[in-house]
């Protein structure tokens, strides 16, 4: 039992663990500190156990991560000029973005924000008196705020886990289920296919289709979770 649970901890701890760097890297925009966990060799190996290497060109973000790490040690300031240049024409503008990060514009006819969707996620924040750091400035259903919102249930979880209240555990595997079906996956593929319309693609729509790839990965991973309790 203490190696299952041991197992266990290590899945929770790594969903975090990479909730909370996806939310920061579609949240903020870069810096030195960031970019050297984003490369380092804890987030590979979180990469790893949470990602399907049959169903994700794995190897290939493993690649661009190393590529990266290099390119920051041997030129930081061209390298880190090049990725905040990426990071404002695709999450801040002032130009068309080519993939708005907010659900409302992917799930409503209107491509319109602060739309019902955006109120059903307040709703669902305020279920675990959760709100994005930016309320009510910014629209609930930010990528990097229902990422951030994630990464909230997952911390939960883990202790939830360590405290061995498992009924919660339950509670908390089955809503982020619910969160990841009711929206994330709802729109994560279009955000994803059309960040690929980027003029450049340093990182950031490379980013876009990891991310949707591990949220595909960790829907299933909350599958196998749940069986278990």
């Amino acid at each position: 039992m203490a190696t299952q649970d041991d197992g266990i901890a290590i899945i929770l701890a790594n969903r975090h663990y990479i909730y909370q760097l996806l939310q920061h890297i579609f949240g903020i925009e870069p810096n030195r500190e960031l970019l050297d966990i984003a490369t380092n060799q804890h987030t590979q190996e979180a990469l790893e156990l949470m990602l399907d290497e049959e169903n994700c060109d794995l190897n290939t973000y493993l690649a661009l991560l190393t590529k990266l790490r290099l390119a920051l040690s041997a030129d930081p300031d061209p390298t880190l000029d090049k990725l905040t240049s990426e990071y404002t024409s695709l999450m801040i503008g002032p130009h068309k973005l080519p993939a708005p990060p907010w659900e409302s514009v992917y799930v409503t006819k209107e491509r319109a924000l602060f739309q019902e969707s955006t109120l059903k996620v307040r709703r669902t924040y305020l279920n675990y008196q959760f709100l994005p750091a930016n309320y009510p400035h910014e629209a609930d259903d930010h990528l990097a705020f229902e990422l951030d919102f994630m990464a909230h249930l997952a911390k939960l979880t883990l202790e939830r886990f360590d405290q061995q209240k498992i009924d919660e555990v339950k509670k908390l595997l089955d809503d982020q289920k619910a969160f990841l079906q009711d929206h994330l996956l709802v729109w994560i593929g279009d955000f994803a296919e059309d960040m690929q319309k980027s003029k450049t693609h340093h990182f950031y729509p490379q980013m876009a289709a990891l991310t949707k790839q591990f949220l595909e990965a960790d829907d299933l991973a909350l599958d196998e979770l749940m069986d278990l309790f």
